[in-house]
Parts: structure tokens; C-alpha cells; sequence
């Protein structure tokens, strides 16, 4: 997304007109999801894509208008004609693309150039902020920077800009500006949630319909370990636009020439630069290094850091080894390796190197678009959760039998066989009560 407002920065710097066209909403399957945005050209020199094909072709024609009217609105990409050789649409679904007008020369130019500024400077400050856009009804087209922490900059509604509103009763311009506090508070609680959404009001003459575009800042990926794995890896985040750094106390490793599409190289002790680098919720680190004794030393550098993901590469006995030999001379508790991606990746059966980094990257696009494959590490999850559920049911049963009264005889008998399959009973249920309850303990701290 900075890549569209820099663009979007210096073509307004330069004095020309262009459309910016943002999907707003999607219905079923579409080549673009909500808040793909593209930057339209009226010399063709576009930014971006909102799916390609027939569809954007549509966009396109739409926004050549809109650079000439100054109006905007929404075009539909309809894909759900029916499969034939001579269908043009592959995906099957509905996307509603909002076109606006971008100019410096425009009615609210000032307004455009400290927006996309300010869009920019929380970009790049990794600051959470939303852009919110009046896409139908009175005011379309108004916009407005929201944070969580200060004012909103712009307006959605001004009720001296008779132009936009000509027509309206007094009556529907006082409902438009109390309505604009509720819809930045609305703008305020999606960004907390961290996800585009459209938002519908209704007005007693008029609906009005606003997107709420969540200027999410690129995830970062930190790869430690400057090694074989890396090189590809680091190539394959950057084209996913992940801001990528790399780590590693060798020079001979650790340098420009073996990794020129990412953001940084640090050349630094593993364990203290990992210790020290400012991480948070869009932070994704993946430990390469050369050893486990460096992997395991970063690790628990990490355990109880705010990340969105942690991957650690080793095979399934040394990842067990490892974590058994924490948990035995560290007191770690196991639960806390419950978040750690070990064995990295998704299983595709890859081999190389390239190979291997195709399938740790699809693994961490698979959790930061909260997609459904099966991670590599889920089998370690799952083998952990039976041993534990093995080990409780042999400790309840013990407690069960050791609690059965002492008899004589065969009454006594018969009660002692009554006593330990109903106490079976009871075991049973606890240890499948337990064990679901401790799933669930770590999913969400997984998750969390």
C-alpha cells in the first residue's frame, strides 16, 4: 500500500490528474480481496491491479470518466456468468470497485496532499490508521485519516460545500454532521479490529454507505540465520511485500550482495540483536541460523514476545529433543512451545532449499490471512496433547483405584467391580474434559 500512495504522492506533486479505483466489497470467489487498490493513468502509465482482465477493463473505462467528471462511482465486476469455453471470468464472484478523482487542482486539493502525507508518515511509522471514505450517498467521495490517538484529518461532511450537498433539506445536512461522530467512532472500532469493512447508515432522505480502509502496515518478516535457505526466502517475502530483514553474525553472509530486495541486513551477535529489535503483532521471525544451539538461544529470546509467528526449522526428533531438554533443565512449560511453528513450513514435500522457503513462506501467508491448510508443527501439537491426555488418565485411574473401599467376601468383590467401572466412567470423562480444556488453552495462546 505505500508503494500506491508514493506513487499517488507524485503524480499529485506533478500536477496530474489521475482515478484511484479500491474494492470495497466482495461477494463469493474474486481475483482481488477488500482493499486492493489501483492507481489509474489517463496516459496509461497505471499502478497496482484490481484483478486484471475484462473486469478491470470495466474499472478502467469507468475511471477515465471519473478523471474527466471529478465524479465518483462504483463500478460492479460481475464474474458469475456461467462456465463455458467462451466465459471471460474465471473466479465466479461480485466485486464493487469505488473510483474516485485525485487531483491537485480539484475542490479540496490542500485536503488530498496532507491526507495522502499523513497516510504516508503513519505508513512508514508503522502507526495503526484508517482512511475513511463516503463511497454512496451525500458526500461521496469525502474522505477522512483516522487514528485511535488524535483527531481525525479531513471532513466527511461540510455543510459550506453547498456543491456536494445541493438539493438536500436543512433537516438532512444537520443529520449528515450528526452522524459524521458516529461513523469516525465506527472508523475508530474497525481499526481496533484490524480489518476493512463497509458501514451503511441509513438518513431520513438518503442512505449513505462508507469504507473504512485499514492502512495495515507491511508485515515484517525477520529471518535469523543468513544461510542457503534464506536467500530464497528472503526474494519470496519481498515479492509478497513483506518488509524483510535479515540477521547474522557473519559479514561473508550477512550483506547486500546475497540479499538485495530486502530492507535491511544486520550483521550482529544472533541472541542480543534478537534480544533488543523492536517487535510486535506484524512481526514475523523465522530462525535459519547455522545451529540449533543459535536457534534455541534466539527462541527464547522470543517465547513471550508480542509476534504474529515464530518458525523454528529442525526436523520432528530434534524439535521434540530440543523442546523435552528445555522443559527438563529450563522448567519451561511445554505449553509455551505450543506457539512455535516446529518443524517450519507446510508438508509439500519439499527438498532444495528454494523448495524448503516456498514452503515456509506458505505457511506464514497461511497465518497472516488466517487461511486453512495444516501446518508441518500441527502433528507435534497433536502428539503432545496424547501424551499429555495419556499421562492424566494413567494418574486419575490410579487416583480412582486407590481410592476404592477395602471388603471381604464377593459381596465385597462385586461392589469393588462396580465401584471401578464406575469410576472408570468418571475418569474417563474427566480426561477427555481436561484434555479439551487445555486445547483450548492453547489454541488461543497459539493464536493469541
Amino acid at each position: 500500500m505505500e508503494t500506491i500512495y508514493s506513487k499517488l504522492a507524485e503524480f499529485v506533486a506533478h500536477n496530474e490528474t489521475v482515478a484511484v479505483a479500491t474494492v470495497i466489497d466482495v461477494r463469493g470467489s474474486t481475483p482481488r480481496e477488500v482493499g486492493a487498490k489501483m492507481i489509474i493513468h489517463p496516459l496509461g502509465q497505471h499502478v497496482g491491479t484490481v484483478g486484471g482482465g475484462c473486469g478491470e477493463a470495466d474499472v478502467i473505462r469507468a475511471a477515465l470518466d471519473v478523471i474527466q467528471t471529478g465524479r465518483p462511482t462504483t463500478v460492479r465486476v460481475d464474474l458469475t456468468d456461467d462456465i463455458s469455453m467462451q466465459a471471460l471470468g474465471v473466479c465466479g464472484g461480485i466485486m464493487d470497485v469505488f473510483v474516485e478523482q485525485v487531483a491537485r487542482s480539484g475542490d479540496r486539493p490542500q485536503q488530498a496532499e496532507e491526507q495522502i502525507a499523513a497516510l504516508l508518515a503513519s505508513i512508514q511509522a508503522r502507526e495503526p490508521m484508517a482512511l475513511v471514505t463516503v463511497v454512496s450517498g451525500p458526500s461521496a467521495g469525502r474522505q477522512a485519516v483516522v487514528w485511535l490517538d488524535r483527531l481525525p484529518l479531513g471532513s466527511l461532511v461540510a455543510l459550506t460545500d453547498r456543491g456536494d450537498l445541493t438539493g438536500l433539506a436543512q433537516g438532512e445536512l444537520s443529520g449528515l454532521a450528526q452522524l459524521e461522530s458516529k461513523i469516525i467512532a465506527d472508523a475508530q472500532n474497525v481499526l481496533r479490529s484490524r480489518q476493512h469493512k463497509l458501514l451503511r447508515y441509513s438518513l431520513p432522505i438518503s442512505n449513505i454507505s462508507v469504507f473504512v480502509e485499514i492502512q495495515r502496515r507491511a508485515p515484517e518478516l525477520i529471518i535469523v540465520g543468513a544461510g542457503h535457505i534464506a536467500i530464497p526466502l528472503a526474494q519470496i517475502a519481498s515479492m509478497c511485500d513483506f518488509a524483510v530483514t535479515v540477521l547474522d553474525d557473519r559479514q561473508s553472509f550477512a550483506n547486500r550482495e546475497r540479499f538485495p530486495t530486502v530492507r535491511k541486513v544486520i550483521t550482529a551477535p544472533l541472541r542480543e540483536t534478537v534480544r533488543d529489535l523492536p517487535l510486535d503483532q506484524d512481526t514475523f521471525v523465522v530462525l535459519v541460523t547455522r545451529g540449533h544451539a543459535h536457534d534455541v538461544d534466539c527462541l527464547l529470546e522470543l517465547l513471550d514476545r508480542p509476534l504474529a509467528y515464530v518458525g523454528m526449522i529442525g526436523s520432528p526428533r530434534r524439535v521434540d529433543a530440543v523442546f523435552k531438554l528445555l522443559e527438563e533443565e529450563m522448567q519451561i512449560d511445554p505449553a509455551r512451545f505450543d506457539r512455535v511453528y516446529a518443524p517450519i513450513g507446510i508438508a509439500i514435500g519439499a527438498k532444495t532449499p528454494a523448495e524448503i522457503a516456498v514452503c515456509i513462506m506458505a505457511e506464514i501467508i497461511n497465518v497472516f490471512r488466517g487461511g486453512p491448510a495444516i501446518s508441518i508443527s500441527d502433528r507435534r501439537r497433536e502428539r503432545e496433547q496424547r501424551r499429555q491426555g495419556d499421562a492424566d488418565a494413567g494418574i486419575v485411574s490410579m487416583l480412582c483405584i486407590g481410592t476404592m473401599p477395602a471388603s471381604d467376601g464377593d459381596k465385597a468383590n462385586a461392589r469393588v467391580s462396580e465401584h471401578v467401572l464406575s469410576g472408570a466412567e468418571r475418569c474417563s470423562r474427566s480426561v477427555v474434559e481436561g484434555s479439551a480444556n487445555r486445547s483450548v488453552e492453547r489454541a488461543g495462546f497459539w493464536l493469541g
